[in-house]
């Protein structure tokens, strides 16, 4: 994990995203009603033991906005002893689906679901810190109670907390714009802090407050003075919300250019998960997930290895007892503003316009699942947003076209001589390509499978995949098909010009690497010059005949 080549700039990542979780542990404490100090102390700890055990090196583990409102209401509803028995029994359950081998599950939920549960949780974050963010005073304690008329005469806003929330917002916004490796979180937060001690910028503000010089013994959480009956649906709301999230997380991680050679083991992910709640709720802390903002941090300043995940952790660690004074006097109004900011990014506007241009239906149910999420909860809006896709995916038409083509190992059309008897001519074709135009979803992979030339089946499959943008676990698991009917009949699958969310989908499957059959190749040139240095025969494939 540690190695001289890899440790600078392993080492300069952790402290960029150390720069980045510190105000955002402290921040998504308080959003969740618990004490700031909390957020701090469930990053470092469990921070590392993801690090350790997790199924890809370079995700990081922490908590999370999206964890925010099913925390809250726990807090809300058992206070702070049920946050932690409920995070005790979300690690054990993530163990459980872990062992179980219940990663793969993730690939099944729909691209439009997701970018809706994600719009969703931004969504739910302004609401909750938006009234933080402006100091609201006189029961307005979310954002759409604010604009109830009969709650207008009793509420007001605190001119501090917007000065001080409106400098972070600007610190966020236009440092990228000035220098992309300037941690512009932590800049904002150092300079509205400051700024909160000028002049009457002080009066009313209020502040994280004290933080712990060390870490809080280990100790099993108690249940005796807790209602289990209405606790548990909560953990399992919350069990699917940080396993979902952790898995979607190290999917888009994944997918990630320029990190062709990072593969997540969902499985693992899960177990790591599954420790790290566990090590959290052991010394008091709340749940974590994976977080891919966090993640994408890392790899762009330069992570190469666990070790980047694993000392970031230790920078938290070492801010929360040795700088313990100076986080104590950050506003909460400069904690709001990240988050609110945070929740915006998380609507993503640009990327639901291009959803819309490229495909409106899509489009629709991302936004419906996200205002259902945002009205309903998280479970009920995220349930509504898959039978919606579904819904729509079975009473529209298929968009993906096939088309074959029977070639001669030159790349050439096959064509058969007429008035013959065929003989001394192979019957099988040499080549078949299938052409895949659209997306290769549930609703269009029998179109693929009806396309197979056969019997007698072609020497060599080629599939062609360069216009396909999307594909669920029903096209993949088409294809996998496609490749065992092929390679029990002596013939061969070769997937051309998959790229992106495809690509990594057929890479994880395993079927496209070692040393069998089948290949993953860019262009058909590539996929004629194979064929030629095989002499256009097919690799011939060693099978176990069973006993009797």
């Amino acid at each position: 994990m540690v190695s001289p080549r890899t440790l600078p700039g392993d080492a300069g990542a952790a402290l960029t995203v150390a720069c980045v979780a510190l105000p955002l542990n402290l921040a998504l404490a308080v959003a969740s009603g618990l004490p700031p100090e909390v957020g701090l102390v469930t990053g470092a700890l469990a921070g590392v033991v993801a690090a350790l055990l997790g199924g890809g090196r370079l995700q990081v583990t922490g908590p999370e906005a999206a964890l925010v409102p099913t925390v809250l209401l726990i807090a809300t509803r058992h206070g702070a002893a049920g946050v932690v028995a409920a995070t005790l029994m979300c690690g054990a359950l993530q163990l459980v689906l872990g062992f179980a081998r219940a990663g793969r599950l993730a690939q099944w939920m729909p691209a439009e679901v997701t970018r809706g549960f994600t719009a969703g949780i931004g969504l739910l974050l302004l609401d909750s810190q938006l009234p933080r963010l402006l100091g609201a005073s006189g029961g307005a304690s979310s954002a759409r109670s604010m604009v109830l008329p009969e709650l207008w005469p009793g509420w007001s806003v605190h001119g501090a907390s917007v000065v001080v929330g409106a400098l972070v917002v600007a610190c966020m916004l236009a440092i990228p714009k000035l220098h992309r490796s300037i941690p512009a979180v932590l800049v904002g937060l150092v300079l509205a802090t400051a700024a909160s001690f000028v002049g009457g910028l002080s009066d009313g503000l209020t502040r994280v407050g004290a933080l712990p010089t060390g870490l809080p013994m280990p100790v099993l959480p108690s249940f005796a003075e807790l209602d289990f009956a209405a606790l548990l649906p909560d953990v399992l709301a919350l069990t699917v919300l940080a396993s979902l999230g952790s898995l979607l997380a190290s999917r888009a991680l994944d997918q990630m250019p320029g990190l062709t050679d990072h593969r997540t083991d969902g499985d693992q992910e899960l177990v790591a998960q599954g420790f790290a709640n566990t090590a959290s709720a052991l010394f008091g802390g709340m749940p974590v997930m994976g977080a891919i903002v966090r993640s994408s941090v890392s790899v762009q300043a330069g992570a190469r290895t666990r070790a980047a995940s694993v000392l970031h952790a230790v920078m938290l660690l070492a801010a929360c007892i040795l700088a313990g004074a100076l986080v104590a006097r950050i506003p909460m109004a400069a904690l709001a503003a990240i988050l609110v900011v945070v929740g915006t990014r998380l609507l993503d506007f640009r990327g639901l316009h291009a959803l819309w241009t490229d495909n409106a239906g899509k489009a629709m149910v991302a936004v419906a699942t996200a205002l259902l999420i945002a009205s309903l909860g998280f479970l009920p809006g995220l349930a509504a947003g898959v039978l919606l896709s579904l819904a729509r995916s079975f009473f529209s038409p298929p968009k993906a076209h096939v088309r074959s083509h029977l070639l001669r190992t030159d790349g050439r059309p096959l064509f058969r001589p007429l008035g013959t008897n065929g003989e001394g001519l192979d019957v099988r074709p040499p080549m078949q390509l299938l052409r895949v135009r659209g997306d290769l979803d549930v609703r269009s992979a029998a179109n693929l499978s009806a396309a197979l030339q056969g019997p007698p089946w072609p020497r060599h499959l080629v599939l062609d995949l360069s216009d396909v943008k999307y594909m669920d676990a029903a096209g993949l698991r088409t294809v996998r098909e496609l490749s065992e009917v092929l390679a029990v009949r002596g013939g061969r699958v070769i997937v051309v010009g998959a790229r992106g969310g495809v690509e990594a989908m057929l890479q994880e499957a395993g079927t496209w690497t070692g040393t069998g059959p089948h290949a993953l190749m860019s262009s058909m040139n590539d996929v004629l010059e194979d064929i030629k240095q095989q002499g256009g025969q097919t690799p011939i494939i060693q099978t176990t005949q069973p006993t009797t």
